[in-house]
């Protein structure tokens, strides 16, 4: 289960990297379903593997999608 844990959270990785790019390349990107839903795969995957809890993201409820998702990837 190692193995399974160590390509999901490479997956999440990457999947923050390419909203990080998005959001930085394409003002229209911000708010796009795919967005929403990226965002959404990425918190959840947070707070069920309880690497966060609710209070962390309360805590940066300032932060913009960016400065939150350059957060997240610094948790290792």
């Amino acid at each position: 289960n190692f193995k399974m844990n160590k390509i999901q959270k490479n997956i999440i990785k990457n999947l923050i990297k390419k909203e990080i790019r998005n959001l930085k390349n394409n003002e229209d990107y911000w708010g796009s379903e795919e967005n929403v839903n990226n965002e959404n795969t990425i918190y959840n995957y947070f707070l069920e593997n309880k690497i966060v809890n609710q209070d962390w993201f309360d805590n940066r409820l300032k932060y913009t999608n960016i400065e939150l998702l350059e957060e997240l990837l610094k948790i290792k």
